[in-house]
């Protein structure tokens, strides 16, 4: 018996087969985009969220180093915020405090930096903009600093009890 191979012959049409055809690619490179576009959003939202709470945890360590401060040196402490410059000042018995700790001069700008593209929406604070503290490091008047129009930090009672809340 002699054996025979089976051969197959492949036509010269199942040759064309074997890529991929331009509206394959086409519809590829249209889902990648898609895809990307979605995740860029996404990221330039986290990236937003990151300044913002990064800027509410400065303002609250500096209103609690503030307080602190008020209370080692027993002097009359204050946190005057600008915001149409994005700024604060930290005043002793009502004149800049120059050497404050990460400013310029006894000022925080907020424009600059990590906390750039946060804007400083309102401050109330008993109609003013300025927060208080005695010697003894109380608050002198509750209220509320608003960022980017729905981060609230609100700052409560004489302890100054800070709650961030997100609308």
């Amino acid at each position: 018996m002699a054996m025979t191979k089976n051969k197959t012959h492949l036509s010269p049409a199942s040759n064309l087969n074997k890529g991929f055809t331009l509206i394959e690619l086409l519809v590829m490179i249209i889902i990648l985009g898609i895809l990307g576009t979605i995740s860029s959003i996404r990221v330039k939202n986290i990236s937003s969220n990151v300044r913002i709470t990064s800027t509410l945890n400065k303002i609250k360590a500096d209103i609690s180093m503030v307080k602190e401060h008020a209370l080692s040196s027993h002097n009359n402490m204050s946190i005057s915020f600008n915001p149409s410059q994005e700024s604060y000042t930290v005043l002793k018995n009502g004149t800049i405090m120059q050497d404050y700790p990460d400013s310029e001069n006894g000022v925080i700008n907020l424009s600059r930096g990590s906390f750039s593209k946060v804007d400083i929406t309102s401050v109330n604070f008993n109609n003013s903009t300025m927060i208080n503290f005695d010697k003894w490091g109380n608050v002198l008047n509750s209220g509320t600093i608003v960022l980017n129009q729905n981060h609230t930090l609100q700052i409560t009672g004489m302890n100054g009890i800070m709650e961030i809340t997100h609308q």
